[in-house]
Protein backbone atom coordinates (compact mmCIF):
# COMPACT_ATOMS: atom_id res chain seq x y z
CA UNK A 1 0.00 0.00 0.00
CA UNK A 2 0.94 3.24 -0.27
CA UNK A 3 2.18 5.92 2.16
CA UNK A 4 0.40 9.43 2.17
CA UNK A 5 2.48 12.65 2.38
CA UNK A 6 1.31 12.50 5.71
CA UNK A 7 2.39 9.69 7.23
CA UNK A 8 5.56 9.92 4.88
CA UNK A 9 6.52 13.46 7.28
CA UNK A 10 5.52 11.60 10.86
CA UNK A 11 7.77 8.92 9.33
CA UNK A 12 10.60 11.14 8.58
CA UNK A 13 9.80 13.13 11.83
CA UNK A 14 10.02 10.37 13.95
CA UNK A 15 13.29 8.92 12.51
CA UNK A 16 15.10 12.68 12.84
CA UNK A 17 14.32 12.45 16.58
CA UNK A 18 15.47 8.89 16.93
CA UNK A 19 18.93 10.47 15.58
CA UNK A 20 19.42 13.63 16.89
CA UNK A 21 17.78 13.30 20.47
CA UNK A 22 20.73 11.05 22.06
CA UNK A 23 23.02 13.50 20.73
CA UNK A 24 21.07 16.40 21.76
CA UNK A 25 21.14 14.93 25.48
CA UNK A 26 24.58 14.18 25.58
CA UNK A 27 25.57 17.51 25.32
CA UNK A 28 23.24 19.02 27.83
CA UNK A 29 19.62 19.81 25.29
CA UNK A 30 16.29 18.99 26.11
CA UNK A 31 15.38 17.11 22.42
CA UNK A 32 12.41 18.62 21.19
CA UNK A 33 12.32 21.86 22.39
CA UNK A 34 14.24 24.02 19.40
CA UNK A 35 17.55 24.73 21.77
CA UNK A 36 19.96 22.80 19.05
CA UNK A 37 18.04 25.59 16.99
CA UNK A 38 18.43 28.74 18.85
CA UNK A 39 22.26 27.81 19.34
CA UNK A 40 22.72 27.48 15.77
CA UNK A 41 20.80 30.09 14.81
CA UNK A 42 22.97 32.71 17.29
CA UNK A 43 26.01 30.86 15.94
CA UNK A 44 25.21 32.02 12.29
CA UNK A 45 24.07 35.48 13.15
CA UNK A 46 25.03 36.48 17.05
CA UNK A 47 22.90 39.42 19.18
CA UNK A 48 19.29 39.25 17.82
CA UNK A 49 16.78 40.38 19.89
CA UNK A 50 14.12 37.59 20.98
CA UNK A 51 11.54 38.62 18.24
CA UNK A 52 14.12 38.63 15.66
CA UNK A 53 15.47 35.33 16.74
CA UNK A 54 11.80 33.68 17.21
CA UNK A 55 11.01 34.55 13.77
CA UNK A 56 13.93 32.90 12.10
CA UNK A 57 13.62 29.87 14.43
CA UNK A 58 9.69 29.56 13.65
CA UNK A 59 9.32 29.68 16.93
CA UNK A 60 6.26 31.37 18.81
CA UNK A 61 7.56 33.87 21.38
CA UNK A 62 6.43 32.54 24.46
CA UNK A 63 8.25 29.14 23.77
CA UNK A 64 11.42 31.06 22.87
CA UNK A 65 11.06 33.34 26.24
CA UNK A 66 11.20 30.06 27.77
CA UNK A 67 13.93 28.54 25.62
CA UNK A 68 15.93 31.71 25.93
CA UNK A 69 15.79 31.35 30.11
CA UNK A 70 16.33 27.73 30.32
CA UNK A 71 20.22 28.20 27.89
CA UNK A 72 20.64 31.55 30.02
CA UNK A 73 20.60 29.09 33.37
CA UNK A 74 22.58 26.46 31.67
CA UNK A 75 25.31 29.26 30.82
CA UNK A 76 24.82 29.27 26.98
CA UNK A 77 23.14 32.63 26.09
CA UNK A 78 23.22 35.91 28.11
CA UNK A 79 21.18 39.03 27.49
CA UNK A 80 22.67 42.30 27.10
CA UNK A 81 21.07 45.60 26.70
CA UNK A 82 20.22 47.19 23.57
CA UNK A 83 21.81 50.08 22.78
CA UNK A 84 19.15 50.87 20.37
CA UNK A 85 15.85 50.84 22.42
CA UNK A 86 15.94 50.51 26.51
CA UNK A 87 12.76 48.05 26.41
CA UNK A 88 14.81 45.34 24.08
CA UNK A 89 17.71 43.33 25.25
CA UNK A 90 20.06 41.30 22.79
CA UNK A 91 20.62 37.47 22.77
CA UNK A 92 24.11 36.30 22.72
CA UNK A 93 25.71 32.62 22.95
CA UNK A 94 28.72 32.88 25.96
CA UNK A 95 31.62 31.29 25.10
CA UNK A 96 30.42 27.66 26.32
CA UNK A 97 27.13 28.62 24.68
CA UNK A 98 29.11 28.81 21.27
CA UNK A 99 31.60 26.04 21.91
CA UNK A 100 27.81 23.96 22.00
CA UNK A 101 26.37 25.42 18.84
CA UNK A 102 29.77 24.35 17.54
CA UNK A 103 29.09 20.65 18.17
CA UNK A 104 25.18 21.31 17.12
CA UNK A 105 26.36 22.87 13.38
CA UNK A 106 28.62 19.86 13.09
CA UNK A 107 25.73 17.20 14.25
CA UNK A 108 23.56 19.25 11.73
CA UNK A 109 25.91 19.22 8.86
CA UNK A 110 26.31 15.07 9.56
CA UNK A 111 22.28 15.28 9.46
CA UNK A 112 22.44 16.94 6.52
CA UNK A 113 24.77 14.51 5.15
CA UNK A 114 22.87 11.38 6.04
CA UNK A 115 19.53 12.55 4.59
CA UNK A 116 21.78 13.47 1.13
CA UNK A 117 22.94 9.79 0.96
CA UNK A 118 22.54 8.25 -2.36
CA UNK A 119 20.73 11.30 -4.00
CA UNK A 120 21.70 13.45 -6.41
CA UNK A 121 22.04 16.99 -6.66
CA UNK A 122 19.56 17.81 -8.95
CA UNK A 123 16.85 15.17 -7.16
CA UNK A 124 17.74 17.52 -3.94
CA UNK A 125 17.54 20.68 -5.20
CA UNK A 126 13.72 19.72 -6.49
CA UNK A 127 13.20 17.90 -3.21
CA UNK A 128 14.01 21.34 -2.04
CA UNK A 129 11.74 23.02 -3.74
CA UNK A 130 8.93 21.32 -3.54
CA UNK A 131 9.44 21.42 0.11
CA UNK A 132 9.18 25.14 -0.11
CA UNK A 133 5.90 25.01 -1.72
CA UNK A 134 4.53 22.50 0.79
CA UNK A 135 5.61 24.92 3.91
CA UNK A 136 3.96 27.96 1.69
CA UNK A 137 0.66 25.90 1.08
CA UNK A 138 0.42 24.95 4.87
CA UNK A 139 1.90 28.49 6.31
CA UNK A 140 -0.90 30.42 3.69
CA UNK A 141 -3.69 28.62 5.63
CA UNK A 142 -2.77 28.69 9.71
CA UNK A 143 -5.58 30.72 10.73
CA UNK A 144 -4.06 34.26 11.28
CA UNK A 145 -4.62 33.59 15.47
CA UNK A 146 -1.71 31.01 15.33
CA UNK A 147 0.61 32.08 13.35
CA UNK A 148 4.37 33.24 14.65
Amino acid sequence: MKSSIRELFIRAERARKQLLSPVLSAIGLTPGQGQAGILNTLLKEDRLNQKELSCRCHMDTTTMSRNIDNLEKMGLLKREMNPESRRSVIICLTEKGREKALNICEMFIQFESTIKKDISEEDMEVFRRILINICENLEENIPQENQL
